[in-house]
């Protein structure tokens, strides 16, 4: 079923379904609707024609609103905001975002009739994802206030029949695809320019998409936690209901709740009262033993749920900021039909957005710790009895005796990605520069911060794909029969992508593979 887009109850998924799994959308049939984006451009058509000075219809823009225009240069001035804006530099968006983006910007558009559009521009941003003509967009060029103008304008200049737009698996100029599939430009008219590019639907696409790629990470840095508690013979303790409960909050309880869901299956994995009973030797009356077994697992899986439980809570957070953005009526100015008024407003600032992702790549980088300091734990033989560097067992007369190194090189890959990783930990809210004449005085990063917080999510699944890696090496090196039945799962997925290392090999392909399984994998869905 197609989705209708009603600038209102879209979710990250419809983005995600739109992006990636190229789902139709429709607008309402309902009148009301369509009567709304009707009234509302009628407003703002009688609004202008009273010679009122009406921002950036009638003005210029930015620090420039002291000029004013006729209402007849209202339509030239639209597309000239369009042209001007066209020093989008650097890597381009990807068609899925592309996608997003085209997505996101219909719906705020038209949310109540706000942005005063025609409905025919509506119709035209309909058109274009049905029949897969995507703008594209450079990533370079927004501060996140006045929302993401310079990579909005390649929308409106597409619409128009202009630049290069993503067709049939091509780049080709925009042109070329509206001939081939019979549909003719739309010049953008009297407050559309604005309408399209005045709003934050880039950073918000971005987000969308970044999220939900993060959103199974949370699944999958728990049982890394899980297999690492189960190579360690660890105890069940910190992944038991009610410890989490008395702590409180909800990701934490989660979290244990996905743990002790997989590790309560493993026969290397102690219940607490268990462990007292066969690993610990008794006093007998003596004043002082050395325990050959602590009764406690280190901080890495024992506080496990508590760094995760961040995490999820924190892709609560975010998710909300996000989705309320993607409904929101985000440019300037707007109208209210009806009050009957016309404002000048600052929806167009990316406040939320970059917030959602500063918080979302710190909670993101703390995961990305653990795991460094989990495959530290595993990778080393001194701390869970298995061989040094995951080696398979070479008897001392082997003739590769001496000249096996397992997975050294592989732990110091995983913590070059987790220095990496913290690199983009710096809020970008922090960076306000202020631009445009001191117009934009006080500008979001919105969009630089959904961007780096999709980039840092790339890293982290290549950190978790080699983390995998050596956790499968080390599952086979003590015995994968006695593992629980989920990471038997795992294991064999993993497996019919990387074998078990004999003998030292390079492991870059094999580790970029699991990175790519890892993001589509039902087991982690």
């Amino acid at each position: 079923m197609a989705i209708t887009v009603k600038g209102e109850d879209l979710t990250i998924e419809n983005v995600w379904d739109v992006a990636f799994n190229n789902e139709k959308i429709n607008l309402p049939e309902d009148k009301e609707f369509w009567d709304t984006l009707a009234a509302s451009r009628k407003f703002l058509e009688d609004y202008i024609a009273t010679g009122v000075p009406t921002y950036g219809v009638t003005t210029d823009f930015g620090d420039s609103c002291h000029n004013q225009i006729s209402v007849e240069k209202a339509g030239e001035l639209q597309r000239d905001i369009c042209t001007y804006h066209g020093i989008g530099l650097g890597p381009k968006f990807d068609h899925e975002t592309g996608r997003a983006v085209v997505l996101a910007r219909l719906n705020g558009n038209v949310k109540g009739g706000h942005s005063a559009i025609r409905p025919e521009l509506a119709k035209m941003m309909v058109t274009m994802l049905n029949k897969d003509i995507i703008p594209v967009i450079p990533q370079l060029g927004s501060v996140g206030a006045s929302g993401d103008l310079t990579p909005l304008s390649y929308l409106a200049a597409a619409i128009m029949g202009e630049r290069d737009v993503y067709y049939k698996g091509k780049i080709v100029p925009a042109m070329e695809a509206f001939n081939a599939e019979g549909i003719k430009p739309l010049p953008i008219e009297a407050k559309e320019g604005l309408a399209l590019m005045n709003g934050t639907s880039v950073m918000t696409a971005v987000a969308s998409i970044a999220w939900k790629k993060a959103e199974r990470l949370a699944k999958i840095s728990d049982f890394l936690t899980a297999v690492t508690s189960e190579i360690t013979k660890g105890k069940d303790t910190p992944f038991v209901a009610k410890v989490s409960e008395i702590k409180n909050h909800k990701g934490q309880c989660e979290s244990a709740a996905y743990v002790y869901n997989i590790i309560k299956d493993s026969k290397r994995v102690f219940r607490y009262e268990d462990f007292l009973k066969t690993q610990i030797e008794k006093l007998d009356g003596k004043g002082f033993i050395a325990q050959q077994n602590k009764i406690q697992d280190r901080y890495s899986i024992r506080c496990a749920p508590h760094i995760n439980g961040v995490y999820r809570d924190t892709l609560r957070f975010a998710r909300d900021l996000i989705t309320e953005e993607l409904n929101s009526a985000n440019d300037n100015p707007l109208v209210d039909i009806e009050a009957g008024r016309l404002y000048n407003t600052g929806n167009f600032y990316g406040g939320h957005i970059c917030a959602a992702c500063d918080y979302m790549r710190t909670a993101l980088a703390n995961i990305s710790d653990l795991s460094d300091k989990q495959a530290e734990v595993i990778i080393d033989g001194k701390f869970n009895g298995l061989t040094e560097n995951l080696i398979p067992y070479t008897p001392a007369d082997h003739p590769r005796a001496g000249l096996r190194l397992g997975f050294k090189a592989a732990q110091i890959t995983i913590s070059a990605i987790r220095g990496e990783v913290m690199s983009y930990c710096f809020p970008i809210s922090l960076t306000s520069q202020p631009t445009e004449a001191l117009n934009q005085d006080k500008v979001s990063m919105g969009t630089i911060s959904a961007r780096k917080f999709n980039e840092q999510i790339e890293l982290v699944y290549l950190q978790f794909a080699t983390h995998l890696l050596a956790a499968m090496q080390a599952v086979d090196l003590a015995g994968k029969d006695d593992f629980a039945p989920f990471t038997k799962k795992v294991h064999a997925e993993v497996r019919r992508m990387s074998a078990f290392v004999e003998d030292d090999r390079a492991l870059d392909k094999e580790a970029t593979a699991v990175a790519q399984w890892l993001k589509s994998t039902e087991l982690f869905a």
